[in-house]
């Protein structure tokens, strides 16, 4: 009885997988009968009776009917009678992992509806002898809940958080900082909050938010001048159904703009194949309040839809910093035939925050650690003053087909994102002897100082990024041949003008336009690639590649950002041609290792173009080498790795005295060493319990000193403890730790010099989240399931500085971002 409740649980909240993934404790070496049925059942019925893990897509299996098995047989004899006829194999992944793939010497497919006498021409998952997917699905081994594990198929340091984790461990409306913080190596500075507010830094290995790929079902995407995400501003937990942080370059198929710092890899939530809709609510700390409607539908015989509606509100941790946020989501999955499936996404989010910009010590010790903005209209710090809206949207169509011997994945898509922002000249100053409003007219002539007015300025920047990514594999001799291109234009544009925050009057400049800057820009990215895959032996696998990228940023600009503001035309390309080997050997079914050596490549920021002095600047360029290993079975998962990287051309930013107060500006810092060691690992203690740990060790300074790259713990650790049981309860403890680091690694002197040296140093700190729910399978009034679950942030209410946040434009004095206090919600869900 437990394990059919345990299934039905699975089947009705687990299925958001973009796989089926079914796991009970061994019952037996030898299964029961299993008479002839639909595909999907019979694989259901196949995982409860001999407790192994069945990995697969649910579009295929949807379609296909088994012959059955005959009982007497283990495991794996049943699953091969399970599977004859119908086009399919099976793999295992781990000792009690299986994942259903497609049988390359298949004959014909069964259909569901058909007689085991009659056939359909063979079918293609797409999903594991090749699988053409940025991310691989991935089932952890451990039976229980886990934040993460290494896979045992991965060729470079890999850590997957799935489905089961992103829905249990973290409250609704998470976003996908919070989902990546336990990982190892990786750190979040979430000031406002967990899911509230804009994050203000994402570090791994030391890497920064620009300087590692983000992709979203395989597609990267980022901000177009620098590569930064604003993370409230895409996706929440809602939609994701797993996220896979690759802390490497990948071979020759990864593609994106900086993927040798890593590659965050989300892939979206699939139709669940449990028809229903299911509502949801959020009350929790600093009124937060919100509130959702999801659907998961059968349209028609060959369509499946997933769509999410959510709305937020919240006062969030720091005072007045009101954050609201709107989100929509649709996804379709369509069988166009035996062969090919048609997918298509879009999604739209609006957020609206009043931002803060840090504050300083001195203000934390007299306003308290919630200090953000304040009520006061007289003060640059006035909530009214600074505000910000995000609107981005995210489209594409893809399609996976089987062409000849082809195996074809194409997707072309639409990425916008606009951002919208009011705010003072320096959100943290508290002194009315700062403000002062300077009116000139079209010349440039002052008209007039107005003392106690608050200076500021309204900006606007957006882009439009579309593009096509387009993979292809087939067998080729003892291995398989991956190659492929990633295309995409990014229109961007962009302009500031300062304006009088009390009055809302138009300023005027001292250069005589009514704008500080208005320029348009253009980035044209090609990324075609190459790699084989070489089945050396049955264990070993060596995989070459070759990966070329290019990169061209044209600026348009009427108004440059210089001083004084002139019109201005620039363009520079960058290009390199980045090689990769990867290998990786099979010691044994719950046992791998695997070597990485791999060329990066960044072209430099828009800004380079757009900032006299910095027009020379080169590409930033790395070669990474990297050994690790992965140990999986039922009871216990484990990962280790060392790396070492080589960093030239290593660009930074520094800051500089002007006219209108410090200005950033990049340098060529020479280049820097990466270099570490990381292992994380899962023990299941009982079936039910689990204790997750890791630790990693990150030491990043420039090259000839001791220098430390700013923002990089030394040191990064998680420790947890995972709950989740067959009769609906499940809660977890995690704690996570971050080492000391420094918030600046170089000063411009009285010269105009670049000196490197560390200041601004930031201590350890050690923070602990809790959850604590229920789910059932079925409910009152005709509901098909329920959960209800509080989550806790912080749960001792720690207080700490986290990261460095710049410094004030007038004062110089340093400001900072602290840990949120805690921060207890409430979450509710019915499923009709």
């Amino acid at each position: 009885m437990r394990k059919l409740l345990a299934l039905q649980i699975a089947l009705l909240l687990g299925s958001t997988l973009p796989v089926h993934a079914f796991a009970q404790a061994p019952t037996s070496s030898a299964a029961p009968a299993i008479a002839p049925m639909p595909l999907n059942q019979a694989l259901d019925q196949f995982s409860r009776s001999t407790g192994l893990q069945v990995v697969y897509d649910p579009a295929v299996a949807d379609s296909l009917r088994s012959s059955g098995a005959a009982a007497g047989a283990d495991a794996k004899q049943q699953l091969t009678q399970l599977l004859k006829g119908t086009g399919l194999n099976y793999r295992y992944v781990t000792p009690t992992t299986v994942t259903i793939v497609r049988d390359p010497n298949a004959g014909k497919a069964l259909a569901a509806d058909a007689d085991a006498s009659r056939g359909l021409p063979p079918i293609n998952t797409n999903d594991g002898t090749r699988d053409l997917a940025p991310i691989s699905v991935h089932a952890n081994a451990v039976d229980t809940l886990a934040p993460s594990a290494a896979p045992l198929d991965a060729t470079q340091p890999t850590s997957v958080i799935d489905e089961r984790f992103i829905r249990d461990g973290l409250r609704f409306n998470a976003n996908f900082d919070d989902i990546i913080k336990y990982a190892p190596s990786v750190t979040v500075t979430s000031p406002e909050g967990p899911g509230l507010g804009k994050n203000e830094g994402i570090s791994i290995r030391g890497f920064q938010d620009g300087q590692f790929n983000i992709t979203f079902d395989g597609i990267p995407f980022g901000d177009a001048s620098d590569l930064h995400h604003t993370t409230s501003a895409y996706f929440n937990n809602h939609v994701l159904g797993q996220a896979e942080i690759d802390r490497g370059p990948g071979g020759g198929s990864t593609i994106g703009n900086a993927t040798f710092g890593g590659t965050v890899g989300l892939r979206s939530r699939d139709p669940s194949d449990v028809s229903g809709i299911t509502p949801y609510l959020t009350l929790g700390s600093w009124n937060t309040r919100a509130g959702g409607v999801s659907a998961d539908e059968q349209l028609g015989d060959h369509t499946k839809l997933f769509a999410d509606v959510s709305k937020e509100a919240s006062d969030t941790y720091l005072k007045g910093t009101d954050d609201k946020r709107e989100h929509i989501f649709l996804k379709t999955i369509t069988e166009l035939g035996a062969n090919t499936l048609l997918t298509f996404v879009t999604s739209y989010n609006r957020e609206h925050q009043n931002t803060v910009q840090g504050a300083t010590k001195e203000e934390i010790d007299e306003f308290g650690w919630r200090y953000g903005l304040t009520n006061d209209p007289t003060l640059q710090s006035y909530q009214g003053y600074n505000n910000a809206a995000y609107y981005s949207s995210f489209t594409y169509v893809g399609i996976t087909s089987r062409l000849g011997d082809w195996d074809v994945d194409n997707k072309v898509y639409l990425n916008t994102f606009d951002h919208w922002a009011r705010k003072t000249s320096d959100a943290s100053d508290n002194d009315p002897a700062d403000n002062g409003v300077t009116f000139y007219d079209a010349n440039g002539k002052k008209l007039k100082k107005v003392n106690a007015d608050v200076p500021g300025k309204l900006s606007d920047s957006g882009f439009h990024a579309f593009g096509d990514v387009l993979r292809l594999a087939r067998d080729l001799g003892p291995g398989s041949l991956q190659t492929g291109v990633w295309l995409e234009r990014n229109l961007d544009a962009r302009y500031q003008y300062p304006i009088d925050e009390t009055t809302g009057q138009l300023t005027g400049t001292k250069y005589g336009p009514t704008y500080n800057y208005q320029l348009d820009d253009r980035t044209d990215t090609v990324q075609p690639y190459l790699q084989y895959d070489w089945n050396v032996t049955d264990r070993f696998t060596l995989s070459p590649g070759v990966r070329y990228s290019e990169v061209t940023r044209q600026l348009d600009a009427p108004l440059n950002k210089v001083s004084p503001p002139v019109p201005s035309y620039a363009e520079a390309t960058y290009h390199a041609t980045l090689p990769s080997l990867s290998a990786h050997e099979k010691l044994s079914d719950e046992w791998s290792a695997y070597a990485q050596v791999a060329k990066g490549f960044l072209a430099p920021p828009i800004d380079v173009i757009e900032v006299n002095g910095s027009h020379g600047l080169d590409p930033e360029q790395t070669t990474n080498y990297q050994l690790g290993t992965a140990y999986a079975t039922r009871e216990f998962t484990f990962g280790a790795d060392v790396y070492y990287i080589d960093f030239s051309n290593y660009l930074t930013t520094t800051e500089v005295a002007t006219s209108n107060g410090n200005e950033s500006t990049y340098i060529n810092a020479g280049g820097a060493i990466y270099k570490g060691a990381e292992a994380e690992a899962t023990y299941a203690l009982t079936q039910t319990l689990s204790l997750y740990g890791n630790a990693s060790y990150n030491k990043a300074t420039y090259k000839n000193s001791d220098v430390q790259v700013a923002a990089t713990p030394k040191v990064t650790a998680a420790l947890g403890l995972l709950y989740s049981s067959p009769l609906g309860y499940f809660g977890s403890l995690m704690g996570k730790f971050a080492g000391e680091q420094y918030g600046v690694d170089n000063v411009t002197d009285s010269n105009g010099n670049t000196v490197f040296h560390n200041d601004q140093r930031i201590g350890g700190y050690f923070t602990t989240d809790a959850a604590l729910g229920y789910r059932a399978a079925s409910g009152p009034w005709g509901a098909k399931g329920y959960s209800v679950s509080v989550d806790i942030n912080n749960l001792f209410n720690v207080h700490k500085i986290t990261a460095y946040a710049g410094t004030q434009a007038v004062s110089g004095a340093p400001l900072f971002f602290g840990l949120p206090g805690r921060g207890v919600f409430l979450d509710l869900s019915v499923k009709l």
